[in-house]
């Protein structure tokens, strides 16, 4: 009697791609190709490939006395694709508020199965508090972001409170919600549970939407009017519980974007997102002082 080899576990290249992630990772690698904005330090925060950062600050003749805020972004890819080149061409319009933009990747799913990619995004914030000084940058003043599952990352370690203390979190086009309930892991809302987290009873504590309870870090939530049917609902749903709960949540739904279209409209120095930043970065979105920082980067209210 013969038997039968089991199943061989899912891999990263048996993984679909959503629509328009084709075209979206074509023109990411393009912008990091044709990018004159350069890296001055790739560290790693961890022993292990993928457990990377990199470091991009303002022109010296933009550099103050002062120690610089900062803002850490994590890169999307559905927890699977994805690392430090998808990033950098966001590095110009951050370092220009001025700030200093760290670019941070993580390990892979499946490979690397839940909750590493959590564990590296903690890590990797504070690995960046305890070295930014380094750099000239002030390890009170972090702020917190990311596109689609680096915005889930960024969230969750802000809500989860495990990390170093940061003014705010900006995740944009984020998953904030992975209960899909009993599914077919094959289908466009299961990936989570066939690539990403080693059981289905994982799915609770990988949900942002969940610990909003007690929050005291501003939000801003973005996503587009033509995203992904799971972002839309979820990103409405973390506002609407963090706004219950007391936090200083503004959202931006962006009309007439899809997925990707939110995270390429970075690439605009003047894109309303950097004043959100920029207001963050003072410590408080209704003080006076973010008028100072908006009029240094040609970013008015």
């Amino acid at each position: 009697m013969s038997s039968s080899s089991p199943p061989s576990p899912p891999s990263a290249a048996d993984a679909p791609a959503p629509p328009g992630a084709t075209e979206y990772i074509q023109t990411v690698d393009a912008m990091a190709l044709s990018g004159r904005h350069r890296a001055i330090a790739r560290l790693d925060y961890g022993p292990q490939a993928g457990q990377q950062l990199e470091v991009y600050v303002p022109s010296r003749a933009r550099i103050h006395a002062a120690p610089l805020p900062v803002l850490i972004f994590f890169h999307g890819g559905a927890w699977i694709r994805g690392g430090l080149t998808w990033l950098n061409f966001m590095a110009p319009a951050v370092t220009a508020l001025p700030a200093i933009f760290v670019a941070a990747t993580y390990r892979l799913a499946p490979a690397h199965r839940w909750p590493a990619q959590y564990e590296d995004a903690c890590d990797a914030i504070a690995h960046v508090h305890r070295h930014i000084g380094e750099f000239g940058g002030n390890p009170g003043r972090l702020l917190v972001g990311g596109h689609s599952a680096g915005g889930h990352l960024a969230a969750l370690a802000v809500l989860k409170r495990e990390i170093p203390p940061v003014l705010g979190c900006l995740p944009v086009s984020a998953p904030c919600d992975l209960r899909f309930g009993d599914i077919s892991v094959d289908s466009e809302n299961g990936r989570a549970y066939k690539y990403l987290l080693q059981a289905h009873s994982q799915d609770a504590d990988a949900s942002p939407v969940l610990f909003t309870k007690g929050n005291r870090v501003p939000f801003h939530v973005v996503w587009g009017s033509n995203d992904f049917e799971r972002i839309c609902r979820s990103s409405s749903a973390l506002v609407a519980k963090l706004r219950e709960g007391g936090s200083n949540v503004t959202e931006s739904v962006i009309d007439g974007a899809g997925h990707f279209d939110t995270h390429l409209m970075l690439a605009q120095t003047l894109n309303p997102w950097y004043e959100h930043a920029a207001r963050m970065l003072a410590g408080d979105e209704g003080r006076d002082d973010f008028l100072t920082v908006s009029a240094a980067s040609g970013l008015g209210p």
